[in-house]
């Protein structure tokens, strides 16, 4: 019943002398790729003594905020107002208690400044449902902000990104 002759036999034979049978569990055996493991040193972002930390006066639900350090430029400052950059991360500090919105903040930009993001946005709200009369985390955020190394300059959200309940923060490039 076989078409082939001895010779073809002999022949197929040779030239599949040395293959082995597939494996039929259907799971690929590959050798994995040794990867080199880049480990970064952690830089950690400490608060400024507070003896240094400039105090500022408590600001309103509606107020604009604006904060930069010397040396930033002022069309990289005018783009941050004006929200044309990429939003790398954001933090929505809604219904927080102070102590616990301040823990978060710094965790936040400590993470952001050590994946290397320039911009994030910070949504800190109005405080319409804070029981003081000023916007508690809105003055946390504006204080704590401030005396970040890390953060070179920040300010008031376009509207379309929460407006004065929010900031636009850029942080210190590597």
């Amino acid at each position: 019943m076989s078409k082939l002759s001895e010779e073809d036999k002999l022949l197929f034979a040779q030239a599949i002398e040395g293959v082995l049978p597939i494996n039929r569990s259907k799971k690929a055996e590959l050798a994995r790729p040794k990867l080199k493991v880049k480990r970064s040193k952690k830089r950690h972002i400490e608060l400024i003594e507070p003896e240094n930390i400039e105090l500022v006066e408590a600001v309103s639900a509606h107020q604009s905020l604006l904060f930069h350090k010397k040396g930033v430029r002022p069309q990289d400052l005018s783009r941050l107002r004006k929200g044309e950059f990429h939003i790398q991360a954001r933090l929505d500090l809604h219904g927080d208690t102070e102590d616990v919105a301040q823990q978060r903040l710094l965790q936040f930009v400590q993470q952001a400044y050590q994946a290397k993001y320039r911009f994030a946005l910070i949504i800190h709200g109005k405080g319409y449902n804070s029981d003081t009369d000023y916007p508690a985390l809105k003055n946390l955020v504006n204080q704590n902000l401030r005396g970040l190394s890390s953060i070179i300059a920040f300010c008031s959200a376009q509207q379309k990104d929460g407006g004065t309940g929010a900031v636009y923060i850029m942080l210190k490039a590597h």
